[in-house]
């Protein structure tokens, strides 16, 4: 059982960590300005506010367990929103990152260095090279409003499970993403040459349909088969 439930979270840990979003472009830009080191803990930032983020859908979506009809609703709901983020995605033409959207994630980044320039951090040069990136990652992440809603829609899948095999579940996604954010920061230079616009296009299609048969499934789980 363990063992389906791992198998069933990594394909969604891989479509969040491939999608071509903002902590895609955080990571390798970090990386190649600040080093493989730094895009680690950039990384792992990611992982503890993504962690936060589950924690407290989890204890939001624990009160709708015991009234059928709020958790099919909810599912119902979710599975929508699911379906909604695949067609957009699947139907998603910008073949890349345009010179606007680089600079606002510039700009973004720089916003954050701002804000932890203005706190307090151990004197240790050690120190602060963890610090720093391990505190941006979780604010980049952190303000991410699609972020919430990404986590909120994957919730309901967990409604059979125990809180044990919920925990195994989201540890097996937030896995996957941390092991291919590490591949990100180390092979930061050759990721950045190869996504082409053919690239992106496919990735899109690939992860948009992963998402509209998530929500789907939920849907009809939850809807249906509750």
């Amino acid at each position: 059982m363990l063992g389906k439930i791992i198998l069933g979270a990594i394909p969604i840990g891989l479509a969040i960590s491939v999608s071509p979003g903002a902590a895609l472009f955080g990571i390798i830009q970090t990386s190649l300005s600040k080093g493989f080191k730094s895009g680690i803990f950039f990384a792992l930032g990611i992982s503890i506010s993504d962690m936060l983020f589950i924690a407290f859908c989890l204890w939001g979506f624990s009160g709708l367990m015991d009234n059928p009809t709020a958790t099919s609703i909810f599912g119902f709901i979710c599975g929508a929103v699911l379906i909604v983020y695949g067609v957009i995605t699947f139907l998603n033409r910008h073949e890349k990152v345009s010179d606007r959207q680089q600079q606002q994630l510039s700009d973004r980044m720089q916003r954050m260095d701002d804000k932890l320039d203005g706190v307090a951090l151990p004197s240790h040069h050690e120190n602060i090279s963890i610090i720093r990136p391990l505190s941006k990652g979780f604010l980049f992440n952190f303000i991410n409003p699609c972020a919430w809603v990404l986590w909120l829609g994957i919730m309901p899948i967990t409604s059979g499970y125990s809180v044990r095999e919920q925990i195994i579940f989201f540890a097996a996604i937030l896995a996957s993403i941390f092991s291919v954010d590490l591949l990100k920061s180390y092979f930061a230079g050759r990721i950045k040459k190869i996504i082409t616009p053919k690239v992106f296009l496919h990735i899109n299609r690939v992860i948009g349909i992963i998402f509209c048969v998530l929500g789907v499934f939920m849907i009809v789980k939850m809807t249906f088969l509750a």
